[in-house]
């Protein structure tokens, strides 16, 4: 993409550009020049902190501008330059890319938002599947695959991945480091008569796990190592939570608000000396945050672990209506992913985004047995767009559901 013309505004704070394309974008002054791609100002080091934007001058003001190289460099002289004898340097393929016109905003918007484009799809709720074999054919490309689908879709089923409980280890050393919580970076999904729920055969409502930290868990990997046929129920639900707030949105704006304005608090107190680790964890935090563009980044649901609600009175009444709006929303049948795990199954999901729920089971003799871990996100979808670009993938980085639009 090439400039075709621009122009200094009347008060010399924005610079409108015009491309070949006929596109029209302004840039403000200090935004060009704090973003100046010269060798004085560039950093060639991380964390290197090149240009100090406080000691600019508030007044910072185009003074000249000049395309080169058939229309794909830029150079600007400010007024007030706080530089003595600097020049602004800038790619067009750069700027063009940065453009923050409206409409390029939104189609950037669009384009990571991986998961309304599968929302919108209109899929059958089937879990998709791949093949130890194909991981272990490319490590490369069959690590990609899945990850692929956890990214877009939310959750992936690797089949007939052996039945040895260093596996789930060496399948996530692919990708990232295991993420502790008071459960240790391992930890083994059977009945033991505990006083964990999940460490029983009763059932286990739609949930994400662990909400109470600051940060909850990113992904999370069940390994199914056994379940028995003498075992009956035990069967699994999940749900997209993304699916059901946009739901929400439409069906009950009014809820909708409520559930990103009123936060609830989750809690994990254990203090018994004899636990993995003593833990006294609490975090107040709305269900549903929306980003700078009114776009949904996060969601939480966690019914089990909910503390006192502490909120001003006056919202009291309208957090259980919305609570309950959203319950019935999230029980609907239609949105319900059903399936039972086998041995041999590993199932990863994005904890921040899909729910997920476990019916109560008999054990009759046998034994159901999973193990799990949890990986960081971030790491995972740094990982992700590693593979994507060392394999020769197009992909943009995409919204996963932790907080940001990026």
């Amino acid at each position: 993409m090439s400039i075709k013309s621009v122009q200094i505004s009347l008060d010399k704070n924005i610079l409108e550009t015009c491309w070949s394309d006929d596109h029209i974008s302004r840039f403000h002054a200090k935004w060009i020049r704090f973003h100046c791609k010269c060798v004085r100002c560039k950093p060639t080091v991380t964390f290197d902190y090149k240009i100090d934007i406080p000691s600019f001058s508030p007044d910072l003001a185009y003074d000249e501008v000049k395309i080169t190289d058939e229309g794909h460099k830029l150079y600007v002289i400010f007024e007030k330059e706080l530089f003595h004898n600097h020049v602004t340097e800038h790619d067009a393929d750069w700027l063009r890319q940065k453009c923050y016109c409206d409409a390029c905003l939104e189609e950037k918007i669009n384009a990571r938002d991986v998961i309304s484009k599968h929302l919108r799809s209109g899929r059958e709720k089937v879990p998709p599947e791949v093949y130890f074999e194909e991981i272990l054919e490319d490590s490369d490309r069959g690590t990609y695959m899945w990850l692929q689908h956890v990214i877009e879709e939310g959750l992936c089923i690797i089949k007939h991945v052996p039945t040895e409980e260093k596996m789930i280890e060496e399948i996530t050393s692919k990708v990232a480091t295991l993420e502790m919580t008071s459960y240790g970076p391992v930890w083994n999904v059977i009945d033991t008569g505990g006083d964990n729920a999940a460490y029983s055969t009763i059932g286990l409502p739609l949930h994400q796990d662990q909400p109470q930290y600051e940060t909850a868990p990113g992904f999370q990997l069940l390994h199914t190592l056994r379940f028995d046929s003498a075992v009956t129920g035990g069967n699994s639900t999940m749900v997209d939570l993304f699916e059901a707030v946009e739901i929400l949105r439409k069906e009950s704006p009014e809820d909708f608000q409520t559930l990103v304005e009123v936060p609830a608090t989750w809690c994990q107190i254990d203090l018994n000396p004899f636990s993995i680790e003593p833990v006294y964890l609490e975090h107040q935090k709305p269900h549903i945050t929306l980003d700078y563009f009114g776009k949904v980044v996060g969601c939480v649901w966690q019914p089990g672990t909910h503390s006192a609600l502490q909120v001003r009175e006056r919202d009291v009444e309208r957090y259980y209506k919305a609570h309950n709006k959203m319950m019935e929303i999230i029980r609907r049948k239609e949105l319900q992913y059903k399936f039972k795990l086998s041995a041999g199954d590993l199932l990863i999901f994005n904890n921040r985004r899909m729910l997920h729920a476990r019916d109560a089971y008999k054990s009759n003799g046998g034994v159901r047995h999973l193990r799990g871990t949890y990986l960081r996100l971030d790491h995972v979808k740094s990982k992700y767009l590693v593979l994507a670009r060392k394999l020769g993938y197009d992909v943009i980085p995409p919204k996963v559901g932790n907080n940001s639009s990026m």
